[in-house]
């Protein structure tokens, strides 16, 4: 910033803005005698940063604030609803809860009676989750739960004494059948089923039981049928269908039963496939099943939906007896309505977020996504505005000497030679405190023209103390 320059016998002397150099001092190497260049750097990046810093400080207070309010956080702790301590929902269930344990997620496991409860108490929001059979949901229900798809058949087993002769559902009218626990839903199953075959209490005798005691009285024989709903390798049926005096009952009409309750689906129990050393069954028999859901409250965080869904995938994607591999979890075969999120994820698969990250890295940056045009609107304005603040920063530094510059020069201006002293003094603080000022290149000329108004005023001083001297 070269401000004047200078010949004497002796060599050259450059003056600059804040600093002088002596070219016969260092052989025409700069050097700076008032200020130093890492000062006058470090000045100029302090301009650049406040503007700069200020912005960005803006942006991050609106981020923050936004993302507070975009959405809670999905819970880390959830209730599940999970039928008997002893029965497959409970099993599969301590299964999740292992496996969400993994992303951080608790999952308390609630015993009850069975499906019937296990809906109760999500209707009453007691539990974020529950295991239910297919057919157990209620039309109100339709309207408050929702699914996440089904997970697992359930076939129907039937279960008759070899001395009974039992063709149809219809000819176990006079007869003492085993039909589940009140608040099962194999209670709730076999009722509908024998009351569309014309079975019902008015003409049969139903005996409510646990599976455990409904298998021992069918064993004894006070019962002449038992209805049960559980998995192909549930114990109480590897231990009824190896049972002599036992005979498992054929749904020839499968397919009808299907029609009239759309949520049970046909399945054909091929022979030998439960134990082909005994050959049991000893002949295909067709069964009518039931497909258990994860069923859940509308309310659900959608958040936890992947976590949940990748959970249940590994716990029941491998084949079974009845079931296809990855067959589940499915959209199929379920009686309430599906989650718009889980129907896209068993679809589709997860997220490009979720397939790749943890779950809890997924979650922060699937919530953060939801600020980025927010962020953008704010971002792009402040940007713009930046360069304009940047400027202003550093035209005022020079601009707000104009005002001294202004003032001393009214007093030149009405010629009060009583003030010269005071004018003298004022000029050389001026004088000092421009030199000292760092502007970056790009402003340099508008600090040589506040240099060059301030020697002006040096001039008019001057002058006016020759017309003093002169009279």
């Amino acid at each position: 910033m070269l401000c004047a320059v200078g010949l004497s016998e002796q060599g050259v002397t450059l003056v600059y803005a804040g600093s002088s150099y002596d070219h016969r001092a260092d052989n025409g190497r700069r050097r700076p005698l008032t200020m130093t260049h890492t000062r006058r750097v470090f000045a100029v990046l302090t301009d650049f940063v406040t503007v700069w810093g200020a912005i960005i400080a803006i942006v991050t207070a609106g981020f923050v604030v936004t993302y507070r309010y975009v959405g809670s956080p999905p819970p880390t702790t959830l209730r599940i609803a999970a039928g008997a301590a002893n029965g497959a929902y409970y099993a599969f269930a301590q299964q999740y809860a292992r496996s969400l344990a993994a992303d951080g997620i608790s999952l308390e496991v609630v015993p009850t009676a069975g499906s019937v409860e296990n809906l109760d108490l999500l209707r009453r929001g007691e539990v974020t989750l529950a295991l239910v059979q297919g057919g157990s949901a209620t039309p109100a229900d339709r309207e408050r739960l929702q699914t996440l798809g089904s997970l697992f058949l359930e076939p129907v087993w039937v279960f008759t004494r070899a001395s009974t002769t039992i063709q149809r559902l219809s000819d176990l009218k006079g007869s003492r059948v085993a039909v589940g626990a009140v608040g099962s839903g194999t209670f709730l199953l076999a009722t509908q089923l024998l009351s569309v075959s014309g079975v019902s209490e008015s003409n049969t005798m139903f005996r409510r039981s646990d599976t455990a005691e409904a298998s021992r009285l069918l064993s004894g024989g006070d019962v002449e049928a038992g209805v049960f709903v559980a998995a192909s390798d549930a114990p109480v049926i590897q231990d009824l269908i190896r049972q002599p005096a036992l005979v498992l009952f054929d749904f020839e009409r499968a397919p009808a039963y299907s029609r009239v309750f759309p949520y049970l689906t046909p399945v054909v129990l091929s022979e030998g496939v439960l134990d082909l050393e005994r050959n049991l069954p000893p002949r295909d028999t067709t069964l009518v099943a039931a497909a258990a859901s994860l069923a859940v409250r509308e309310d659900l965080h959608p958040g936890l939906i992947p976590a949940l869904l990748d959970t249940v995938t590994r716990v029941h994607r491998p084949a079974g007896v009845l079931e296809r591999p990855r067959q589940f979890p499915s959209v199929d075969f379920v009686d309430l309505p599906l989650n718009e999120d889980a129907g896209r994820y068993i679809r589709e698969g997860p997220s490009f977020l979720y397939r790749w990250l943890p779950y809890t890295t997924a979650v922060l940056l699937d919530r953060l996504k939801i600020l980025v045009l927010p962020f953008l609107a704010l971002l792009i304005p402040l940007s713009r505005t930046a360069p304009l603040l940047y400027q202003w920063r550093v035209r005022s530094k020079i601009y707000r000497w104009y005002a001294e510059v202004r003032e001393i020069d009214s007093i030149l201006q009405a010629e009060a030679d009583s003030r010269l002293e005071e004018v003298t003094d004022r000029l050389a603080a001026l004088e000092r405190e421009v030199a000292s000022l760092s502007i970056p290149l790009a402003y340099a000329g508008e600090l040589y023209h506040l240099r060059l108004h301030v020697r002006l005023l040096q001039d008019k001083r001057a002058e006016r103390l020759r017309a003093e001297q002169e009279r």
